[in-house]
């Protein structure tokens, strides 16, 4: 007869080397419509003189172009957007989205972030004007407007199944005040309920909160690199800001230049990063139903308050979403006002781990992002075996 053999082991999540950091920016620029039109007819000439397989300036919308002849060296896409016919005004506009790693070193791992130092920004500078010095766009990067910057940071941990389990907690994660939850825009419904699984993102006007599987992201987008060895498991963390965000940082610090605005946005990341999931989520821990349950029972709380937070902790085995359970909740009458700050006082979620699962508990998104900026935080859990 086999015996059953309990391991104690740890798994640990850390910090990626990069750090925090920049992903990717947005510039924009103003044009005319004779500036726009004299570009795009450059771009529109040059592929014409040498036929590419696949075209990479092309017409989208009624009142847009798309440029992709510069995904390679980092410049994912490039959009020019002719307002003259819809507001009968003489102006267009300039997007480009860029990825800075890729930038001043085209055909690295897109797993990687722009390493964090002033010397980072004179590189993308120097990079950005190479590029473009022969184009028929502008090649000085300072003469354009930052209108989007992605701070990040990547979490990896070692075990497979916790890092799966952290994954389907976080995406249950409740919706922060005054943000809506985003879903995948993927037509295949089919593929964007996959996507979702893998990413969590919520937005308001001014900035967005992401957290998403790097590693299945890389797989499923084709961005795995020839020879790159993929780590276990991959947890980016993101804070997107939009235009409205970026302006009331330059008046705060006076700054206006890209560069200028780009190095205090990289320095500045890590309290960036930590301080907006901190405001955004509570700071608890992820743990099995039966943890869940005896403190509940061992709280202070009111007989049909404990009966409330049990319940929610139930439909949350089977519901998506927090706020999905919680509506469930309040369709069968009961009252949800202040339910989630009751489990917040006992310092547990009301998500629930798999049932037996190997680790007792995973620590929430707020204890991973400030524990892993400090070190790193280890994760107790049983393997077991029969002998």
């Amino acid at each position: 007869m086999s015996k059953k053999v309990i391991q104690k082991r740890t798994a640990v999540y850390e910090l990626e080397p990069d750090g925090y950091s920049i992903h990717t920016f947005e510039l924009s620029m103003k044009l005319s419509g004779y500036q726009m039109t004299m570009i795009a007819n450059a771009l529109y000439g040059k592929q014409e003189q040498e036929p590419p397989k696949k075209a990479w300036m092309y017409p989208s919308k009624d009142n847009m172009h798309v440029c992709t002849r510069y995904k390679k060296q980092g410049i994912g896409r490039i959009t020019f957007i002719d307002n003259r016919r819809s507001f009968e005004k003489d102006f267009c506009y300039l997007y480009m989205v860029i990825n800075p790693r890729l930038l001043i070193e085209p055909g690295t791992s897109y797993r990687g972030i722009l390493p964090p130092t002033k010397e980072s920004i004179k590189e993308v500078e120097k990079a950005f004007s190479k590029l473009f010095e022969k184009s028929p766009f502008e090649s000085n990067i300072n003469a354009y407007q930052l209108r989007r910057v992605d701070l990040c940071t990547n979490l990896h941990c070692g075990h497979k199944k916790i890092f799966r389990e952290t994954v389907r907690v976080l995406r249950k994660l409740p919706t922060p005040p005054k943000y809506k939850r985003q879903g995948s825009e993927l037509k295949d419904k089919k593929e964007a309920r996959n996507m979702n699984k893998h990413y969590l993102h919520f937005g308001c006007d001014f900035k967005d909160l992401v957290i998403y599987d790097k590693s299945y992201q890389l797989v499923e987008n084709g961005l795995v690199m020839a020879r790159e060895e993929l780590p276990d498991g991959v947890l980016r963390f993101e804070v997107q800001y939009q235009r409205e965000y970026i302006r009331r940082t330059e008046k705060s610090t006076g700054y206006d230049r890209t560069t200028d605005l780009l190095w205090y946005f990289m320095k500045n990341s890590e309290a960036l990063l930590c301080n907006n999931f901190a405001r955004s989520f509570p700071d608890v821990t992820f743990c099995r139903m039966d943890e869940i349950e005896t403190r509940v029972a061992e709280s202070n709380f009111k007989k049909n308050t404990k009966a409330a937070m049990l319940r929610l902790a139930q439909l949350l085995q089977r519901k998506q979403s927090v706020d999905k359970a919680l509506k469930e909740l309040e369709k069968e009458g009961v009252s949800t006002n202040g339910l989630l700050d009751r489990f917040t006082e006992l310092g547990i979620s009301p998500i629930p781990l798999w049932q037996n699962f190997c680790a007792k508990q995973i620590p929430g998104p707020v204890e991973l992002l400030r524990e892993c900026s400090a070190g790193e935080i280890s994760i107790a859990y049983e393997k077991i075996k029969f002998k």
